[in-house]
């Protein structure tokens, strides 16, 4: 399995903030893909957090180049490192996948 759990953390971040970044990437016909069967955002303890759960690190980072990095450039933000770690077992509306 090359699922990968893609976790950031902004320190500082607003809603409004994470809003414009999704509404850039939605323009820009990027918000959606199949490739990121997950995604949820929060704010905690003053932090904008986002988990994703990617089929590879690899389109992750495809996104990230294409379609993050862009927006953060247009807000005037600088994108955090992203923690990437490999799933072990994802289970999604109608799929299973666990690693072996």
């Amino acid at each position: 399995m090359s699922k990968v759990v893609v976790i950031f953390e902004f320190a500082g971040m607003t809603h409004k903030e994470y809003d414009a970044i999704c509404d850039d990437l939605k323009a820009r016909g990027l918000l959606y893909t199949e490739q990121r069967p997950s995604h949820v955002s929060f704010e905690r303890d003053g932090k904008w957090c986002v988990v994703d759960v990617w089929n590879s690190a690899e389109v992750m980072m495809e996104f990230a180049q294409k379609g993050l990095i862009p927006a953060f450039q247009k807000l005037g933000l600088t994108p955090p490192q992203p923690i990437i770690l490999p799933a072990y077992n994802y289970i999604g509306a109608e799929q299973e996948v666990t690693s072996a």
